[in-house]
This record gives structure tokens, C-alpha cells and sequence, in this order.
């Protein structure tokens, strides 16, 4: 839980912010505006307000330190990384770490993007440069007090686990014992940073620091909160996606035992009872009768019938070298294939849940969310009051994957509690999680490709129609054609274009976005180039990477296929392999099978990634094998299909998750690299479902153009790696 109890406003002044970080008998509080880094400055967006140290590291006289972390945790390992950045440069005892989660405040926006969000990968490539700053700034202070007090030279001491030594003559003095000292400083404004070389924590992989709460019990979700006087919700809204609500008859509801209150929304309706029992068995009484909207009779076939139409559409060219045009009408060959794939939801372990208390203060939000912003801007507009007047405590998240972004079950939670007038909890059942999702868009590509005479790929069009757009954000189809656009294969004519057929069904960031998608269509593409010119997969792959702006993807290429002995499979086995940039980074696949008639078995996986500098290696290796299983289960089963507009499932039972028993050995490589961080939490996802589908493919020569491979009849096994 969160340690912030008074209120939050986007700005946060020295004095407001040490009142409400419950500060140990003193110590250091840094304030300065640190200039912009240069890669920031570049980006031609309006300055960011500046960010005080005071916000982002307290040291304590008892020799603590207490790191605030921008990023939430949500299994992806922030908690650990961010504070690794941090007490790199400051040299703080990572045994006197504390962290804890930031308010919903504007000083927390990400760098990168400008938003208090755990999203995109971009929490350790967004806050390196700035953490680390903040860090120096704060060693720099502390060794100047100490300096001062000894009445030596700052450049004749150093810096080691807290503890700061007077090489000359062996003195030291602790953090603590100076930090009251050292707040008085001028803060530099350019503190030196230490060459990579000198690194003592980052690349090092310590244990998690929520390892222990997740271990014992006492890690709190958001799930978990409980209040006094604090009543239960449960919630239903129309099954017809995007309908409304028209009336209701709560009379039967209001005879079960607990039962409080009924609360209208614009969509459906909040049963609010003593327990969350009650609340949902008294929810099952209420009639609800609803408008079913525009998507009434919305089925899958529809669906792909409109991203069909949309491939013969004029697209918007979003990226477009050469004459494609030209070059495909000179071609000696033309290979054109239509790609799909479905919705699919995030199904998090944890549903959505939120609770909220409100007071003559304002109010207290407590929930999981990858947006604590967001979080705060939701419950202030269904309260109608100011966002400074909304306290968000960030929990531990039972999954985000990009669902929790969203903020609409706070809304809900809110409506509910100012209608009551009491703490409300809400939590949503199973059933409403897979069915009211935002989900992951359907989208089809049609590829085009010209072949010349000797073999070679000489002009590429892919077109692409996907079913919407994030109406919230102001995106183009640069956006869903992400994955396309970023290819390093030199081809020398290509053409990508891009069709928005919003058909209406809500979108949303879903691990890995467009990387989960467009690589398997893209991948499995150029992989059937390969087969129709009867060349290897992989030399042909790297016959288009061999120029200066390939050579990081070329060298995951080349990693996966040698340790996965590419050249030398066992008997009976079939190899497929991928490679892409995703979120900064570049990585790789080969995926191991065999079959059974139609059963997959699933040997092993092999991935490799160049991440940049690798922040914490055992942690890197954890996200690339969660990206694996994530992107496993949507290649074999994922699929959300719709009937009359309504989704049709329910539960783990009809979408089921790939389970434990099911996993093949996964083999990590991390590339060495002293380039900027690159993202980690998403990219595994994006080459497993072209890797399996190419391996597949590989073994009984039938190309898979759609996923998920259970449509094909194919089902899963797991075998001797």
C-alpha cells in the first residue's frame, strides 16, 4: 500500500512532499531542476516541469533509503529495476532499500511519453538517463558534506554501500550521518555519471525486493483491501458489446439477506450488498433490460468480412520506399497471401477491481492500475470533483498486460460509493472480465511480393485493415502497422498502407500490441518466400539483413539459430524461426516441435534478445519466458468470437490458459550490449506465434495463414527437450 495519506496535486512541493512520505527523523531531500536530457530535448515537445530528487529518493539519518518509483509492479519486475538505476549512481546499501509506489502526479510522467504509465516497455528505457542523475545528484551532495566536514578535497572520497571513505586516511561516514548536511547543498545541475564500465549494480541480478511479501503471504492486491464500514459490489452490464442500459427491476434483489443498494449505469447495473456474495447473488435477481446498440448481430464472419473489404480499400501510406508499384508489375513471380487474427482479452489472474472511500476531503482510490493518473482523472470526474482531491494507493497488480491502463472499473467503484454514501469495493466476476474487456483488435494483411528471376525479394505491399483504433489517442495507422514498418529487411521496393475499419468493438493495449500480431503475419510471410524459392528460412532471412541497420536483429538471428542447431535438428523434428525490433529492442526465436498426427509437441524454445544494457539479467530472462507463454496461449488457443455482438466467452473453461504441464523448456540469451535499455516486458511475445507457426509449417508443409492453431485442428503437447 501506498505510503502517500495526504492529498496529491500534479505539482509536489519540498514541503508537501516530505509531510507526506512519513520521513525518518530527517535526511536528505534533494530539490533542483535537472536539465532535460539531450535525447529528451530532441523530440521537439514542450519542456517537461521539473523533477525534483526530493520525489524520486529519501535518505534517512538512520542510514535508510527509501526509493519512489514511477513504475508500478505488476509481476515485470519495476519495483527491482527502477531502484537498481537509482542506487547505481547514488551507492547506496541495497539492504537499506525501501520502495514504495509514486502518487498520481505529473512529475512521475515516463520521459519517453509523457504519462504516469506502466506501459509500452517503457519504464526502465524512459527513466534510465533521469534516475541515474537523480542518483548522481545525490552521492555528488552527500560526498561534499562529508568533505566539508573533514576539510578535504570532495574528489579525494568515495562512495560503497552507503558509506562514504576519506581515501587518504581511511575515514568514513555513513549516509545518514551527513544526509541533514548535505540537503543544505547547492545541487548540481550536471552530476557526473559513471561509465558503464564502473557499474557495481546494474547487470547484477539481486532478488526481487517483493520476492518476500509474494512468498509470505503479506503482499497486498488490490483485491485484498478491506476497510471499516466497507461495503461489496458486484456488477453486470449489457452482454451486446457497447450497449446501454434501459431499465431495470431490482424487487427480488432487494429480499436476498446483505442487500444495500442498486446503482445504475450507463451500461448496466452495480448491486452493492455487506459481502461480495450477497452483492453477487442479490445481482443475479435483477432483471435488466437494454438497448443492444449498433453492434447487435455483430458475429467473427462479419468481422473478417469487413477487414476484407478493407484490404481493397485505399490505405494511407505509412511507410513507402522505391516503386512498389513498378516493381511488382517487372516481377518474374508474385506470391500473395492473406493473413488474420482475432480479439483476443488480456485475462488477467486478478479481475478488475476498486475500491473506494470518500470523505470531506475528497477521496481514496485503492486498486491495481498501470495508470495511477488515470486511476485519479476517472474517479474525479465521476465524483465531480477536483483530481488534486483524489488519493490514489497503487496496489500490487494480479496482471495488467495493458488492461489495467484503463480506468473504467474505477469509475464504477466511485459511482458506486457516491451513491451509497459508504467505502465500496468492487470486484468483478470472471464472467465480466472476459466478456468486457478492451480488447486486443482483430486485423487481416494482404501481402503482395515480387520475386525476380535469380530469386531475390524485390518489392513487398502489405496491406493492412484492422477493426479499430484507440479513439482516446490521437494515432494514425503508423500505430497498427507497428511491426511492419520497423522491419530491417532490405527490400528494395516496399509499400505498407494502412485501413482503419472501426467496426466499434473498444480496443486496447493487449501485451506486446501490434508486435503480438503483425511479426506472425509478417514472419509466416517471409518464411513462405522462403519455401516457395526452396531456400532455407534462415539464410534467406539473412541474405536481407546484411547492411548496418540489420546488424542488431542479424545477430539475435544468428544467436537463436546456433544454439538452437539450426543446421542440425534431431530426427523428426521440425525448426521454425523470427526475428524483429520490438519496443527498442531486437529478438529472436526458434521453436522446437514435432508432431503427433495433429498434436503439437512443443520441445523447446530458444529466444534471444539485445536489450541494451541489461538492468537486471535474471529478470530480463523471467519476462522473455512470460512473454513466451503469453504469446503460446494466443498462438494455440487464444480467440474471442462473437455472436449477436455479444462475446461468447465466459471463463478459463472455453478460453483457456496454456498451464504448467504444458510449457516447453525455454532457453534465454541476452545479447551483451552497451546501447541505450531497449523494452523487455513485451518483445517475447512478438516472435513465438511466427516461430511456432513456422515450425508447423516446416513439419507438414501447410502453411498457417490464422490463428489460433485450434481452428486448424491442432492441439498441445509438451515433449523431451
Amino acid at each position: 500500500m501506498s505510503a502517500f495519506d495526504g492529498p496529491v496535486s500534479p505539482r509536489i512541493t519540498r514541503r508537501r512532499f516530505i509531510g507526506t512520505t512519513g520521513a525518518v527523523g530527517g535526511g536528505l531531500f534533494l530539490a533542483v531542476h535537472l536539465p532535460m536530457p539531450r535525447a529528451q530535448a530532441q523530440t521537439g515537445a514542450a519542456p517537461a516541469a521539473p523533477r525534483p530528487p526530493t520525489a524520486f529518493v529519501q535518505i534517512g539519518t538512520d542510514d535508510s533509503i527509501t526509493i519512489i518509483t514511477p513504475a508500478v509492479e505488476m509481476g515485470q519486475g519495476g519495483h527491482t529495476a527502477m531502484p537498481m538505476i537509482l542506487m547505481e549512481e547514488l551507492g547506496g546499501s541495497w539492504h537499506r532499500l525501501r520502495v514504495v509506489d509514486a502518487p498520481a502526479a505529473a512529475i512521475y510522467n515516463n520521459p519517453l511519453f509523457r504519462q504516469q504509465s506502466t506501459v509500452g516497455s517503457f519504464s526502465v528505457r524512459g527513466w534510465y538517463t533521469e534516475l541515474r542523475r537523480i542518483g548522481a545528484a545525490a552521492r555528488e551532495m552527500l560526498v561534499q558534506a562529508a568533505a566539508a566536514d573533514w576539510s578535504v578535497p570532495a574528489n579525494e572520497c568515495s562512495v560503497t554501500d552507503s558509506v562514504i571513505t576519506h581515501r587518504p586516511t581511511g575515514r568514513t561516514r555513513s549516509f545518514g550521518s551527513v544526509a541533514e548536511q548535505a540537503a543544505r547543498l547547492p545541487v548540481p545541475e550536471t552530476p557526473a555519471l559513471k561509465p558503464n564500465s564502473a557499474f557495481r549494480v546494474i547487470g547484477t541480478s539481486p532478488p526481487r525486493v517483493d520476492v518476500r511479501q509474494k512468498v509470505d503471504g503479506s503482499a497486498r492486491y488490490g483485491i485484498d483491501v478491506a476497510l471499516p464500514g466497507m461495503l461489496h459490489a458486484a456488477v453486470k452490464t449489457c452482454p451486446t458489446l457497447n450497449g446501454t442500459l434501459r431499465s431495470f427491476d431490482d424487487s427480488a434483489a432487494k429480499r436476498v439477506s446483505g442487500y444495500q443498494a442498486t446503482v445504475a449505469l450507463p451500461d448496466g447495473v452495480i448491486v452493492v450488498a455487506r459481502s461480495y456474495w450477497q452483492a453477487k447473488r442479490a445481482l443475479e435477481q435483477v432483471t435488466v433490460q437494454y438497448d443492444l446498440g449498433a453492434l447487435a448481430g455483430l458475429d467473427n464472419a462479419r468481422v473478417s468480412q469487413i477487414l476484407r473489404e478493407g484490404l481493397d480499400e485505399p490505405g494511407a501510406a505509412v511507410r513507402h520506399y522505391g516503386d512498389t508499384p513498378a516493381a511488382l508489375a517487372a516481377a518474374t513471380q508474385i506470391v500473395e497471401a492473406v493473413y488474420e487474427v482475432p480479439y483476443l482479452a488480456h485475462a488477467c489472474m486478478e479481475p478488475m477491481n476498486c475500491t473506494v472511500r470518500i470523505d470531506d476531503a475528497g477521496c481514496d482510490v485503492w486498486c491495481g492500475t498501470q495508470s495511477p493518473q488515470g486511476a485519479q482523472q476517472a474517479a474525479a470526474k465521476a465524483l465531480g470533483i477536483a483530481a488534486e482531491r483524489v488519493r490514489v494507493h497503487t496496489m500490487y497488480l494480479g496482471g495488467g498486460f495493458g488492461r489495467r491502463a484503463e480506468s473504467d472499473f474505477v469509475t464504477q467503484a466511485a459511482t458506486a460509493a457516491k451513491a451509497v454514501g459508504q467505502p465500496v469495493k468492487l470486484l468483478w466476476s470472471r464472467e465480466e472480465d472476459i466478456q468486457h474487456d478492451f480488447y486486443r483488435p482483430a486485423a487481416m494483411i494482404r501481402f503482395r511480393a515480387g520475386l525476380d528471376g535469380s530469386g531475390k525479394l524485390t518489392a513487398l505491399e502489405c496491406n493492412v485493415a484492422t477493426s479499430s483504433t484507440p479513439a482516446r489517442l490521437a494515432v494514425g495507422p503508423q500505430f497498427y502497422t507497428v511491426g511492419l514498418i520497423d522491419n530491417h529487411y532490405a527490400i528494395p521496393n516496399l509499400l505498407v498502407t494502412g485501413v482503419d475499419k472501426n467496426i466499434g468493438v473498444r480496443f486496447g493495449f493487449w501485451r506486446s500490441v501490434n508486435d503480438s500480431h503483425n511479426p506472425f503475419m509478417l514472419e509466416g510471410f517471409i518464411d513462405e518466400l522462403a519455401h516457395r524459392l526452396k531456400q532455407d528460412p534462415y539464410a534467406f532471412r539473412r541474405a536481407l539483413l546484411q547492411h548496418e541497420q540489420g546488424r542488431r536483429q542479424l545477430a539475435v538471428l544468428d544467436l537463436v539459430a546456433e544454439k538452437a542447431g539450426w543446421h542440425q535438428p534431431r530426427r523428426g523434428h521440425s525448426l521454425g524461426i523470427a526475428a524483429l525490433e520490438s519496443f527498442g529492442s531486437y529478438i529472436g526465436a526458434v521453436v522446437d516441435v514435432s508432431l503427433k498426427g495433429r498434436a503439437i509437441v512443443l520441445h523447446r524454445v530458444v529466444t534471444a534478445i539485445d536489450c541494451g544494457v541489461a538492468v537486471h539479467p535474471d529478470n530480463i530472462n523471467a519476462q522473455l519466458e512470460g512473454g513466451i507463454v503469453y504469446g503460446l496461449t494466443a498462438a494455440l488457443r487464444g480467440e474471442i468470437t462473437l455472436a449477436n455482438g455479444a462475446v461468447q466467452q465466459t471463463n478459463f473453461a472455453d478460453y483457456p490458459m496454456l498451464t504448467i504441464a504444458e510449457m516447453p523448456r525455454v532457453d534465454c540469451y541476452i545479447l551483451p550490449s552497451s546501447a541505450p535499455p531497449g523494452g523487455v516486458g513485451e518483445p517475447g511475445t512478438g516472435p513465438i506465434a511466427p516461430a511456432l507457426a513456422n515450425a508447423i509449417s516446416a513439419a507438414t508443409g501447410q502453411r498457417l495463414r490464422s490463428l489460433p492453431l485450434s481452428k486448424h485442428g491442432f492441439t498441445v503437447t509438451v515433449g523431451p527437450s
